[in-house]
Protein backbone atom coordinates (compact mmCIF):
# COMPACT_ATOMS: atom_id res chain seq x y z
CA UNK A 1 0.00 0.00 0.00
CA UNK A 2 1.38 3.56 -1.08
CA UNK A 3 1.10 6.60 0.96
CA UNK A 4 -1.83 7.87 -0.98
CA UNK A 5 -3.91 4.51 -0.61
CA UNK A 6 -3.28 4.69 2.96
CA UNK A 7 -4.50 8.39 3.37
CA UNK A 8 -7.45 7.44 1.27
CA UNK A 9 -8.09 4.43 3.70
CA UNK A 10 -7.98 6.18 6.92
CA UNK A 11 -10.53 8.64 5.32
CA UNK A 12 -12.66 5.52 4.74
CA UNK A 13 -12.16 4.39 8.23
CA UNK A 14 -13.45 7.39 9.79
CA UNK A 15 -16.75 7.22 7.07
CA UNK A 16 -17.51 4.14 8.29
CA UNK A 17 -17.13 5.67 12.00
CA UNK A 18 -19.85 8.11 11.09
CA UNK A 19 -22.16 5.76 9.83
CA UNK A 20 -21.56 3.42 12.87
CA UNK A 21 -22.59 6.62 15.27
CA UNK A 22 -25.54 6.95 12.71
CA UNK A 23 -26.62 3.33 13.35
CA UNK A 24 -26.56 4.04 17.02
CA UNK A 25 -28.63 7.57 16.95
CA UNK A 26 -31.87 5.59 17.54
CA UNK A 27 -33.98 8.87 17.87
CA UNK A 28 -32.81 9.45 14.76
CA UNK A 29 -35.02 9.40 11.98
CA UNK A 30 -32.71 8.97 9.13
CA UNK A 31 -30.64 6.46 10.40
CA UNK A 32 -30.55 3.59 8.52
CA UNK A 33 -30.34 5.85 5.82
CA UNK A 34 -27.97 8.00 7.01
CA UNK A 35 -25.74 4.99 7.83
CA UNK A 36 -25.34 3.48 5.14
CA UNK A 37 -24.86 6.56 2.65
CA UNK A 38 -21.32 6.88 5.11
CA UNK A 39 -20.94 3.35 4.98
CA UNK A 40 -20.97 3.30 0.83
CA UNK A 41 -19.10 6.42 0.82
CA UNK A 42 -16.31 4.94 3.03
CA UNK A 43 -16.10 1.96 0.81
CA UNK A 44 -15.43 3.61 -1.86
CA UNK A 45 -12.11 5.32 -0.38
CA UNK A 46 -10.97 1.88 1.23
CA UNK A 47 -11.26 -0.19 -1.75
CA UNK A 48 -11.66 2.75 -4.52
CA UNK A 49 -8.25 0.93 -6.05
CA UNK A 50 -9.75 -2.31 -5.92
CA UNK A 51 -13.39 -1.36 -7.49
CA UNK A 52 -13.82 -1.80 -11.29
CA UNK A 53 -14.79 1.60 -11.93
CA UNK A 54 -18.43 0.97 -13.03
CA UNK A 55 -18.60 -0.71 -9.45
CA UNK A 56 -17.78 2.80 -7.77
CA UNK A 57 -19.65 4.56 -10.53
CA UNK A 58 -22.88 2.54 -9.19
CA UNK A 59 -22.49 3.03 -5.59
CA UNK A 60 -22.02 6.76 -6.30
CA UNK A 61 -25.53 6.71 -8.50
CA UNK A 62 -26.73 4.63 -4.84
CA UNK A 63 -25.62 7.65 -2.88
CA UNK A 64 -27.30 9.92 -4.95
CA UNK A 65 -30.50 7.76 -5.15
CA UNK A 66 -30.70 7.51 -1.06
CA UNK A 67 -30.09 11.38 -0.68
CA UNK A 68 -32.62 11.98 -3.34
CA UNK A 69 -34.76 9.50 -1.68
CA UNK A 70 -34.71 12.01 1.60
CA UNK A 71 -32.99 8.89 3.50
CA UNK A 72 -29.63 11.12 4.50
CA UNK A 73 -29.69 13.30 7.56
CA UNK A 74 -29.51 16.76 8.01
CA UNK A 75 -30.61 19.66 9.23
CA UNK A 76 -29.60 23.03 11.94
CA UNK A 77 -26.67 22.58 13.59
CA UNK A 78 -26.76 22.65 17.53
CA UNK A 79 -24.09 23.45 19.75
CA UNK A 80 -22.33 20.60 21.11
CA UNK A 81 -21.08 21.87 23.98
CA UNK A 82 -19.65 24.98 25.84
CA UNK A 83 -16.68 26.95 24.11
CA UNK A 84 -13.45 26.88 25.44
CA UNK A 85 -11.13 29.83 26.51
CA UNK A 86 -8.54 29.60 23.67
CA UNK A 87 -8.03 32.66 21.69
CA UNK A 88 -5.74 32.92 18.28
CA UNK A 89 -4.58 29.37 19.25
CA UNK A 90 -7.91 27.80 17.63
CA UNK A 91 -6.39 28.59 14.29
CA UNK A 92 -3.65 26.24 14.85
CA UNK A 93 -4.72 23.15 13.47
CA UNK A 94 -6.69 24.76 10.40
CA UNK A 95 -3.41 26.41 9.83
CA UNK A 96 -1.49 22.79 9.79
CA UNK A 97 -2.90 21.47 7.11
CA UNK A 98 -2.20 23.96 4.33
CA UNK A 99 1.87 24.46 5.22
CA UNK A 100 2.17 20.78 6.06
CA UNK A 101 0.23 20.26 2.91
CA UNK A 102 2.47 22.91 0.69
CA UNK A 103 5.70 21.92 2.78
CA UNK A 104 5.12 18.03 1.01
CA UNK A 105 4.90 18.86 -1.99
CA UNK A 106 7.62 20.83 -2.37
CA UNK A 107 9.86 17.91 -0.94
CA UNK A 108 8.41 15.89 -2.97
CA UNK A 109 9.47 17.79 -6.31
CA UNK A 110 12.51 18.39 -4.63
CA UNK A 111 13.18 15.01 -4.96
CA UNK A 112 11.92 14.68 -8.11
CA UNK A 113 8.47 13.04 -7.34
CA UNK A 114 5.07 13.26 -8.58
CA UNK A 115 4.13 17.01 -6.82
CA UNK A 116 0.46 16.46 -6.96
CA UNK A 117 0.78 12.94 -5.19
CA UNK A 118 2.96 14.54 -2.59
CA UNK A 119 -0.04 17.42 -2.11
CA UNK A 120 -2.50 14.69 -1.36
CA UNK A 121 -0.49 12.86 0.93
CA UNK A 122 0.12 15.76 2.43
CA UNK A 123 -3.35 16.91 2.85
CA UNK A 124 -4.03 13.58 4.93
CA UNK A 125 -1.18 14.16 7.11
CA UNK A 126 -1.67 17.79 7.34
CA UNK A 127 -5.19 16.69 8.40
CA UNK A 128 -3.65 14.09 11.23
CA UNK A 129 -1.17 16.58 12.74
CA UNK A 130 -4.25 18.96 12.93
CA UNK A 131 -6.55 16.15 14.69
CA UNK A 132 -3.54 15.82 17.10
CA UNK A 133 -3.09 19.48 17.50
CA UNK A 134 -7.03 19.97 18.23
CA UNK A 135 -7.21 17.47 20.67
CA UNK A 136 -3.93 18.92 22.28
CA UNK A 137 -5.20 22.71 22.60
CA UNK A 138 -8.77 21.00 23.88
CA UNK A 139 -7.69 18.38 26.02
CA UNK A 140 -10.53 16.09 25.03
CA UNK A 141 -10.32 12.42 23.34
CA UNK A 142 -10.89 10.51 19.68
CA UNK A 143 -14.43 9.57 20.93
CA UNK A 144 -15.61 13.32 21.35
CA UNK A 145 -13.92 14.40 17.74
CA UNK A 146 -15.79 11.80 16.30
CA UNK A 147 -18.66 12.50 18.10
CA UNK A 148 -18.29 16.39 16.58
CA UNK A 149 -16.90 15.25 13.11
CA UNK A 150 -20.50 13.34 12.40
CA UNK A 151 -22.41 15.65 14.07
CA UNK A 152 -20.91 18.42 11.78
CA UNK A 153 -21.04 15.95 8.89
CA UNK A 154 -24.96 15.27 9.11
CA UNK A 155 -25.53 18.69 9.66
CA UNK A 156 -23.77 18.93 5.72
CA UNK A 157 -25.76 16.13 4.66
CA UNK A 158 -25.02 14.97 0.84
CA UNK A 159 -23.38 18.28 -0.03
CA UNK A 160 -20.27 16.92 1.51
CA UNK A 161 -19.47 14.77 -1.73
CA UNK A 162 -20.69 18.02 -4.16
CA UNK A 163 -17.13 18.96 -4.74
CA UNK A 164 -15.89 15.62 -5.64
CA UNK A 165 -18.42 14.95 -8.26
CA UNK A 166 -18.30 18.25 -9.27
CA UNK A 167 -14.46 17.54 -10.80
CA UNK A 168 -15.47 14.37 -12.10
CA UNK A 169 -18.01 16.64 -14.22
CA UNK A 170 -15.36 18.55 -15.73
CA UNK A 171 -13.65 15.62 -16.34
CA UNK A 172 -16.46 14.64 -18.59
CA UNK A 173 -16.77 17.82 -19.92
CA UNK A 174 -13.04 18.01 -21.66
CA UNK A 175 -13.74 14.44 -22.71
CA UNK A 176 -16.82 15.31 -24.87
CA UNK A 177 -15.02 18.57 -25.97
CA UNK A 178 -17.18 21.09 -24.22
CA UNK A 179 -14.41 23.60 -24.46
CA UNK A 180 -13.57 23.50 -28.09
CA UNK A 181 -17.23 24.73 -28.95
CA UNK A 182 -16.67 27.33 -26.70
CA UNK A 183 -14.06 28.31 -28.61
CA UNK A 184 -15.79 28.18 -31.87
CA UNK A 185 -17.74 30.70 -30.41
CA UNK A 186 -15.32 33.11 -29.31
CA UNK A 187 -13.42 33.14 -32.70
CA UNK A 188 -16.86 33.53 -34.32
CA UNK A 189 -17.42 37.06 -32.08
CA UNK A 190 -13.88 38.12 -31.34
CA UNK A 191 -11.31 39.08 -33.61
CA UNK A 192 -7.85 37.34 -33.69
CA UNK A 193 -5.60 40.03 -33.04
CA UNK A 194 -7.85 41.57 -29.92
CA UNK A 195 -5.50 40.26 -27.03
CA UNK A 196 -7.63 42.19 -24.34
CA UNK A 197 -11.19 40.55 -25.83
CA UNK A 198 -9.79 37.17 -26.06
CA UNK A 199 -8.60 37.82 -22.41
CA UNK A 200 -11.48 39.27 -21.20
CA UNK A 201 -13.34 36.24 -22.71
CA UNK A 202 -11.29 33.54 -21.82
CA UNK A 203 -11.24 34.82 -17.82
CA UNK A 204 -15.01 35.22 -18.54
CA UNK A 205 -15.54 31.26 -19.58
CA UNK A 206 -14.01 30.49 -16.85
CA UNK A 207 -15.49 32.07 -14.23
CA UNK A 208 -19.09 31.37 -16.30
CA UNK A 209 -18.03 27.21 -16.25
CA UNK A 210 -16.95 27.58 -12.58
CA UNK A 211 -20.23 28.92 -11.97
CA UNK A 212 -21.85 26.15 -13.75
CA UNK A 213 -19.57 23.42 -12.16
CA UNK A 214 -19.40 25.00 -9.01
CA UNK A 215 -15.46 24.67 -8.80
CA UNK A 216 -12.70 26.49 -10.84
CA UNK A 217 -10.65 22.83 -10.67
CA UNK A 218 -13.59 21.08 -13.33
CA UNK A 219 -13.90 23.91 -14.92
CA UNK A 220 -10.08 24.42 -15.94
CA UNK A 221 -9.42 21.52 -17.75
CA UNK A 222 -12.40 22.32 -20.02
CA UNK A 223 -11.42 25.91 -20.68
CA UNK A 224 -7.67 25.56 -20.69
CA UNK A 225 -7.64 22.96 -23.95
CA UNK A 226 -10.50 24.84 -25.44
CA UNK A 227 -9.56 28.26 -25.30
CA UNK A 228 -6.64 29.77 -23.38
CA UNK A 229 -4.14 27.19 -25.47
CA UNK A 230 -5.64 27.79 -28.82
CA UNK A 231 -6.53 31.29 -28.35
CA UNK A 232 -4.04 32.98 -25.86
CA UNK A 233 -0.83 30.28 -25.51
CA UNK A 234 -0.47 29.77 -28.86
CA UNK A 235 -1.01 32.38 -31.30
CA UNK A 236 0.91 35.08 -28.61
CA UNK A 237 3.09 32.77 -27.42
CA UNK A 238 2.25 33.18 -23.80
CA UNK A 239 3.96 31.25 -21.20
CA UNK A 240 1.70 28.58 -20.46
CA UNK A 241 2.18 28.29 -16.35
CA UNK A 242 1.96 32.29 -16.50
CA UNK A 243 -1.75 32.14 -18.35
CA UNK A 244 -2.96 28.95 -16.58
CA UNK A 245 -2.28 30.00 -13.21
CA UNK A 246 -4.18 33.27 -14.04
CA UNK A 247 -7.11 31.83 -15.65
CA UNK A 248 -7.47 29.07 -12.81
CA UNK A 249 -7.79 31.80 -10.04
CA UNK A 250 -10.27 33.95 -11.77
CA UNK A 251 -12.33 31.01 -12.24
CA UNK A 252 -12.91 31.62 -8.41
CA UNK A 253 -14.65 34.60 -8.69
CA UNK A 254 -17.16 32.78 -10.40
CA UNK A 255 -17.10 30.04 -7.22
CA UNK A 256 -18.04 32.70 -5.23
CA UNK A 257 -21.18 33.78 -6.53
CA UNK A 258 -22.80 30.08 -7.40
CA UNK A 259 -24.74 27.65 -5.19
CA UNK A 260 -23.12 24.83 -6.96
CA UNK A 261 -20.55 25.66 -5.08
CA UNK A 262 -22.18 24.05 -2.04
CA UNK A 263 -19.33 23.98 0.73
CA UNK A 264 -18.63 27.47 0.04
CA UNK A 265 -21.61 29.35 -0.24
CA UNK A 266 -24.27 26.58 0.82
CA UNK A 267 -22.88 24.89 4.17
CA UNK A 268 -22.34 27.79 5.87
CA UNK A 269 -25.66 28.65 5.61
CA UNK A 270 -26.69 25.47 7.16
CA UNK A 271 -24.53 25.64 10.01
CA UNK A 272 -24.76 28.71 10.80
CA UNK A 273 -28.59 28.70 10.45
CA UNK A 274 -28.89 32.16 8.35
CA UNK A 275 -32.25 33.64 7.53
CA UNK A 276 -31.24 34.24 3.63
CA UNK A 277 -29.88 31.10 1.83
CA UNK A 278 -28.50 33.48 -0.74
CA UNK A 279 -26.66 35.78 1.95
CA UNK A 280 -23.19 34.44 1.41
CA UNK A 281 -23.55 35.02 -1.68
CA UNK A 282 -25.06 38.32 -1.97
CA UNK A 283 -21.56 39.33 0.44
CA UNK A 284 -19.21 38.04 -1.57
CA UNK A 285 -20.52 39.11 -5.17
CA UNK A 286 -18.78 42.58 -5.25
CA UNK A 287 -15.06 40.94 -4.11
CA UNK A 288 -15.96 38.51 -6.96
CA UNK A 289 -16.65 41.05 -9.83
CA UNK A 290 -13.38 43.40 -8.62
CA UNK A 291 -11.70 40.04 -8.66
CA UNK A 292 -12.32 39.47 -11.49
CA UNK A 293 -11.81 42.49 -13.23
CA UNK A 294 -8.07 42.41 -11.64
CA UNK A 295 -7.79 38.94 -13.03
CA UNK A 296 -7.95 40.41 -16.96
CA UNK A 297 -6.44 43.46 -16.33
CA UNK A 298 -3.12 41.72 -15.31
CA UNK A 299 -3.50 38.92 -17.31
CA UNK A 300 -3.90 41.14 -20.17
CA UNK A 301 -0.99 43.73 -18.97
CA UNK A 302 1.60 40.78 -18.32
CA UNK A 303 1.22 39.50 -21.88
CA UNK A 304 0.88 42.98 -23.79
CA UNK A 305 4.26 43.96 -21.67
CA UNK A 306 6.41 41.62 -21.39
Amino acid sequence: MNGLELVFGLTGLVLWGFAWLSFRETGQRHRLGSACFWFVLGGIFVFGSLLPHWVTGLLVLAMAAMDGAGWVGGGPLESGGKPGKLGDRIFLPVLLIPVVTFGTALVFRWLQLDAVRGALIGLGLGAVLAMAAGLALTRSTMAVMMREGHRLNEAMGAVNILPQLLASLGVVFAAAKVGDLIASGIRYAVPDNSLFLLVMANCLGMALFTIVTGNSFAAFPVIASGVLVPLLVKPFRVDAALAGIFTLTAGASGTLVTIMAANFNVVPVALLNMRSPYGVIRFQLPYAVVMWSCHVLLLWGLIRFR
